[in-house]
């Protein structure tokens, strides 16, 4: 079989990092399906668009995955998942955060990561190969005053990913994740909102600079390829060396 027969979801994929990750896996021949509440601009992932709002209710965005995971079948084989979508909530000490922003943080940097791989799994099992790659950020290796949710949810990722790379790793499944530090995105823009703190992140920052999102495009379709069937339950810091310090 073939790469271009070969299924990948990416969620968040109308974002900047995300439209860079699919723009990539596309060039490698993967057929993309970019899930995502926000329909892109740009053709290519216009034409992979599959609604889905990853801050429903548990059950209900449940049943919203395995209805797309059951679409697939008739469109060629799952081969795997890049979770993208992220969600950072509001820039705040914790005495100010509200339950519904701490389990929106949760649902879709975490929950949709959980309820995606669980409905993908036997798919992936039955063609005895897979690959899985989930963003988290160089917050789930630090702390940070004022993000504790973001930077709980995204240690949970790692935990995830970690366990299922044992789990799942004799089944020829790789699970692996990839820790930006600050990519100039609008997203990026709008967590560090003013430009104060900007300059304090470019100062910590070694390399001097917020990351190109299609620098963390290019590490995600390195380890989405066949060829890196070795590399699993790893955690790759994409971040000018921020959490190196």
């Amino acid at each position: 079989m073939q790469e271009n027969e070969s299924i990948v979801l990416v969620t968040g994929g109308s974002g900047g990092i995300g439209r860079a990750i699919v723009s990539h896996l596309a060039q490698s021949g993967y057929s993309i399906w970019n899930l995502d509440k926000v329909r892109p601009k740009d053709p290519i992932s216009q034409e992979t668009y599959r609604e889905i709002d990853l801050t429903e209710a548990l059950f209900v965005m449940e049943r919203s995955i395995q209805k797309l995971v059951q679409e697939t079948k008739s469109s060629g084989e799952l081969f795997g998942l890049v979770h993208c979508a992220g969600y950072g909530g509001p820039y705040a000490d914790l005495s100010s955060v509200r339950i519904e922003d701490w389990q929106n943080i949760f649902r879709v940097n975490l929950d949709a990561l959980y309820l995606l791989t669980k409905a993908i799994l036997p798919a992936l099992k039955t063609n005895k190969i897979g690959r899985v790659v989930a963003i988290a950020s160089s917050l789930s290796s630090v702390g940070a005053a004022q993000s504790a949710p973001y930077s709980a949810a995204k240690h949970g990722v790692i935990g995830l990913v970690r366990s299922l790379a044992e789990e799942w790793g004799s089944h020829g499944i790789t699970f692996n994740a990839v820790s930006p530090g600050y990519v100039d995105t609008p997203m990026g823009v709008k967590e560090k909102e003013v430009q104060d703190h900007k300059k304090k992140i470019l100062q910590k920052t070694p390399v001097g600079r917020l990351a190109d999102p299609v620098e963390i495009a290019r590490v995600v379709a390195f380890l989405m390829q066949r060829e890196s069937g070795y590399i699993n339950g790893a955690n790759w810091a994409v971040d000018g060396g921020i959490t190196a310090i």
